[in-house]
């Protein structure tokens, strides 16, 4: 519905002038939501930027191997893509428990709370409260709204996705989290999806796995280990990857034609990557709008 000018018939048919009914209403909601995504783009530079400080470094260094299943060590960090390395910040920050049990968002929050405008401040808890990344079914689309499905809980969700749907077809798989901002739901970062031939094995690993970690008298539900365990989504898209003959990662792509995070520092160079902290910070802000098969 285009908005009326001021000194037009209302839309909600009260038989008042615009100005004199909704305009305030919706110029303040409008206001609101243009505060939100401002808040949004502001919290997806900071997260990011808060986790590449220094005292988190030995922390790094142990999640990498975590996430990505070793193909990433501190050694060769530098070597991920852009989208590569947004990814892992974003499970790094959100769903990685440090040695002491905490998060590295709730860190975040309980410093810098403070310095915080209400609205960051307010998105920030929802985001907190935010389930971890999951694999999401894309069920249907119309233009940027994405009907998606949590495969291993069966939750539906309408996700705002700038982008559209991007590479992926209905059915093929998401991999990605899900964040509230304003009135809608969204990416969190760039997400990674399953080609479709490849989906259908995605529970069998994940009850396999829980099946190995816990053993058969484990009282936690697949829902719930995969909630504390999302990693391992990615360890099997990285095997996938590879069953298929396609490079798990950017640094084994031999037609690579992306510049690495740290494209001027050697692999052995640990001490500098961690200096330039550079890792998904030319444009996180942006992330959600592409989309790659690992």
């Amino acid at each position: 519905m285009s908005k009326p000018g001021r000194n037009d018939p209302c839309y909600c048919g009260s038989g008042k002038k615009y100005k004199q009914c909704h305009l305030r209403i919706d110029t303040a909601k409008e206001r609101e939501e243009r505060e939100q995504h401002e808040a949004a783009r502001f919290l997806r530079l900071e997260l990011p930027g808060f986790a590449r400080d220094e005292r988190f470094a030995s922390e790094f260094d142990k999640a990498l191997p975590i996430y990505w299943n070793n193909y990433y060590v501190a050694e060769n960090a530098g070597q991920m893509s852009e989208f590569e390395a947004l990814r892992f910040l974003d499970w790094f920050v959100f769903d990685h428990r440090l040695e002491n049990g905490s998060r590295i968002i709730d860190i975040y929050a309980d410093e810098q709370a403070g310095s915080l405008t209400p609205m960051q401040r307010s998105l920030l808890a929802s985001w907190q409260g935010a389930d971890p990344a999951s694999a999401y079914e894309l069920l249907d689309y119309h233009g940027q709204t994405l009907e998606l499905r949590d495969v291993f809980n069966e939750e539906l969700s309408e996700v705002f996705e700038a982008s559209g749907r991007g590479n992926v077809e209905i059915g093929e798989v998401i991999l990605i989290r899900l964040v509230p901002i304003f009135d809608q739901i969204e990416f969190s970062t760039v997400a990674a999806y399953l080609p479709g031939d490849e989906c259908n094995e995605l529970i069998p690993y994940m009850q396999s796995a829980q099946q190995a970690q816990q053993g058969s008298d484990s009282t936690q539900t697949l829902a719930e280990f995969v909630n504390d365990n999302s990693h391992l989504i990615i360890h099997y898209a990285l095997q996938k990857a590879e069953e298929a003959g396609r490079p798990p990662v950017a640094r084994l792509d031999p037609h690579r034609t992306d510049s690495p995070v740290q494209s001027g520092a050697h692999d052995h160079d640990h001490d500098r990557v961690h200096r330039q902290r550079t890792y998904g910070s030319t444009a996180p802000h942006m992330a959600q709008t592409r989309r790659k098969a690992v």
